[in-house]
């Protein structure tokens, strides 16, 4: 390709130069290009048995840890403060669901940086 790119520039010097009109310009420059092939026609399209990339072992980042101790905590804490207060099984079910969500999020948003 970069050797159809400098016969182009070449095309276009030469005109520059006057040595070529702009209809011998535009033929030389349809020619170049229809010699180009197709990339369908280069490309193989057929299956290539390429061995698996064995995905990078991801380390996990110092402070997941101690966010998921953090987050053990909170949750311990409300489920017992709301069962203490209210004696509301269901109400301490749901604070826990909603603590869980939100330490989850909080995870997420570590592991991405």
């Amino acid at each position: 390709m970069t050797a159809i790119l400098d016969d182009m520039r070449r095309l276009d010097a030469a005109h520059a130069r006057g040595e070529i009109t702009a209809a011998e310009l535009a033929k030389r420059k349809a020619r170049l290009l229809d010699a180009v092939p197709e990339v369908l026609d280069v490309l193989d399209v057929t299956p290539v048995d390429v061995p698996p990339r064995r995905a990078p072992a991801r380390r996990t980042r110092p402070g997941i840890g101690q966010a998921l101790l953090l987050c053990a905590l909170i949750l311990t804490v409300c489920i017992g403060v709301t069962l203490l207060l209210t004696n509301d099984v269901m109400l301490s079910a749901t604070l826990a669901i909603t603590v869980l969500a939100a330490c989850t999020v909080m995870l997420f948003l570590q592991l991405d940086g």
